[in-house]
């Protein structure tokens, strides 16, 4: 919102201030005079006392460039049709002192003018990026929650209906199940990260060996240490050091762990390894069973339990079935040995008869039954229950962790084709203009750039026409034979020594090429002329393919001529749809002259061209040739490339 506050200035004129459409100007005119004092008025609907000798600005709120241009055209245009009249009135001044107000009053309003100007220059300058931004970020959101609605039933489908048998917890399709089994093994491009198996393993394996420590150490401190327990405990310990130390190696990419990765990491060796370390906690524990135990000590001994079956849910990669099975047996044995009462068991093997003094068989003599204690019953019940706990952690931790697997298989599969059409697509841009052009092109969308010293060619098959018969097949035959033709032309563009020649596109039976072109392979060159060599060197072998191609098919004898010259060009691309890569100048036209006034089975090149590539090759003078738009012109033609001459 725009106010205007002019001081109060009095005179006996009248001065009315409208604006001019025609010179875009305001102007300040002496209407009549008139006594009395006038209301100084803003130009908006609501007033605005005029107490301040100076001319204001607000701004309320202005968004973009857009809308302040419009706003400032809305004021214009109000103020043109109602030709606002600012009343001044004055009582004893002269007629100096109202051209001077006149004056004053027009200074005000251009300073107003330049001050719209700057707000206007602010909000363009600091505002374009800003709603450049804006723009992507709306196009992306927009790309975005398309993708996420098409992709949606596929999304309902992965998260909760996932390829797996709820039962086995094996994924339905066996490739994929097998390729599960060995997917430790494959660490092939990848990013390395915690989460690959070998990482995970070797975190597993570090995780048991801790928590096989810890428990021993609080059997070492509760319970006696016996013969067995110190035994049992070193060859477990020897066992887990033994497991820690290849996966260890197998992680750190030793070479000379190839067999020994292959051995421990197959799918059932390793489920076998997995259920003797799973279970070296429990051994621990059941090491250390006594019968006669305090109720504190058979409390610690049931929760130490329970807690060494928790370690049955450590190695993600194993079966869940194996793990919850193992669990659910080290549970049920204590059940089992307090179900029979095992400590009122007595058990001779050797009783000997002490009257008649000879040996008898093994016999069990069972004491009074000792019923199962408060303690007993709520360590069995803790037992059960962490067993279902067990079964149903070790359940989800599987289904998950073959989720993610069957997630990143899918990734590297969506991987791949992307890749597959990213390469695609650049292959064909790449047909279509230069790869060094197609770089600037998806970044800027626009490029037009000058070149010096680009050598150009035309090569066109003379005869083509003479060949071409539409009235067989509508000439697709004869099209056949000109796309070979052209096939086995391009492939020299394959060629590392021709890294600096472009083919620019073929007209008709005419094929059209330029070097030097890139500037990224002209700064490799040694000599600043290999382009320029090589594209001469380019040409003559287009006459040798020639001559092959018509010695490999039988009735066929094309001729060709060819018109190289060198000079500056202009290179861009044209259009925003259906792109097109071409070249322009002088130096074009007089290469297209050079090939139309040339000779059949030869090279023709203007006298400055013979002159810059003498040193490498051989040319005869040919005399004068008209030329259409340079007259006569001194032309030469390639005789031979001259013995031992390189370049690269």
């Amino acid at each position: 919102m725009l106010h205007f506050i002019i001081s109060d200035i009095r005179s006996r004129k009248k001065l009315t201030e409208c604006f001019d459409p025609n010179t875009q100007q305001y102007v300040v005119k002496h209407v009549e005079e008139r006594n009395g004092v006038d209301e100084v008025k803003p130009i908006t609907e609501k007033e605005v006392p005029a107490q301040a000798d100076s001319v204001k600005i607000t701004v309320d709120q202005v968004d973009t460039n857009t809308q302040m241009e419009e706003a400032v055209d809305q004021i214009d245009n109000k103020e043109a049709e109602k030709n606002t009249t600012n009343h001044l009135e004055t009582s004893h001044t002269s007629q100096a002192d109202a051209e001077l107000s006149t004056a004053s009053l027009l200074g005000k309003r251009d300073n107003l003018t330049s001050s719209v100007e700057e707000i206007e220059t602010d909000i363009k300058v600091d505002g374009l990026d800003v709603r450049e931004q804006l723009r992507i970020h709306e196009q992306t959101d927009k790309r975005l929650i398309k993708t996420i609605n098409e992709d949606y039933e596929r999304a309902v489908q992965y998260l909760y209906k996932p390829p797996i048998n709820q039962c086995t917890l094996q994924f339905t399709n066996p490739e994929l199940e097998a390729r599960y089994h060995r997917h430790y093994l494959e660490d092939k491009d990848v990013i390395y990260t915690l989460a690959l198996p070998k990482f995970s393993a070797l975190c597993d394996m570090i995780v048991s060996c801790i928590f096989f420590i810890l428990i021993s150490i609080c059997c070492f401190l509760r319970f006696e240490a016996e013969t067995t327990w110190i035994a049992v405990f070193s060859v477990a310990l020897i066992f887990e050091i033994f497991m820690l130390l290849p996966l260890i190696c197998v992680t750190c990419f030793l070479p000379t762990m190839g067999r020994l990765r292959t051995f421990f990491t197959s799918w059932s060796i390793r489920h076998l390894f997995g259920c003797i370390i799973a279970s070296l906690p429990s051994v621990a524990v059941y090491t250390n069973f006594r019968c006669s135990m305090t109720d504190m000590n058979t409390l610690f001994y049931g929760l130490l339990l329970v807690a060494s079956l928790l370690h049955y849910c450590n190695f993600t990669m194993l079966s869940s079935w194996m793990k919850s099975s193992l669990a659910t047996v080290a549970g049920l044995v204590l059940l089992v040995l307090w179900a029979i009462d095992i400590c009122s068991m007595d058990l001779d093997f050797f009783a000997v008869d002490h009257v008649n003094g000879s040996e008898i068989s093994p016999s069990y003599n069972r004491t009074s039954h000792h019923p199962l204690t408060n303690i007993e019953h709520e360590i069995i019940l803790n037992i059960i229950l962490f067993l279902v706990l067990v079964w149903f952690l070790n359940r989800e931790f599987e289904i998950s962790y073959r989720l993610c697997f069957h997630g990143a298989q899918n990734a590297q599969k969506d991987r791949l084709i992307m890749q597959r059409e990213k390469e695609q697509a650049d292959w064909l841009l790449h047909n279509i203009i230069p790869e060094h052009v197609a770089n600037i092109i998806k970044k800027t969308s626009k490029y037009c750039e000058n070149h010096q010293d680009v050598g150009v060619i035309f090569a066109s098959v003379t005869n083509f026409d003479n060949f071409y018969d539409e009235t067989y097949e509508g000439g697709k035959e004869y099209l056949r034979v000109l796309n070979e033709l052209m096939g086995d032309f391009e492939e020299l563009f394959d060629n590392p020594k021709y890294k600096d020649i472009e083919k620019i596109k073929t007209i008709g039976s005419c094929l059209m090429a330029a070097s030097g072109l890139n500037p990224n392979t002209r700064k490799e060159n040694k000599d600043p002329n290999c382009h320029l060599y090589a594209l001469m060197d380019f040409s003559i072998d287009l006459l040798h393919q020639l001559e092959q191609f018509n010695a490999e098919i039988f009735n066929f004898d094309f001729n060709m001529k060819i018109g190289y010259n060198f000079g500056p060009v202009t290179s861009g691309v044209i259009g925003s749809s259906k792109l097109l890569y071409d070249i322009w100048g002088d130096t074009v036209n007089i290469s297209s002259r050079m090939y139309s006034t040339g000779v059949e089975g030869k090279i023709q090149v203007a006298e400055d061209t013979a002159v810059k590539l003498g040193d490498k090759f051989e040319f005869e003078y040919r005399g004068k040739t008209f030329v259409k738009g340079k007259g006569d012109m001194s032309t030469y033609l390639l005789v031979r490339k001259k013995p031992g001459a390189t370049w690269e």
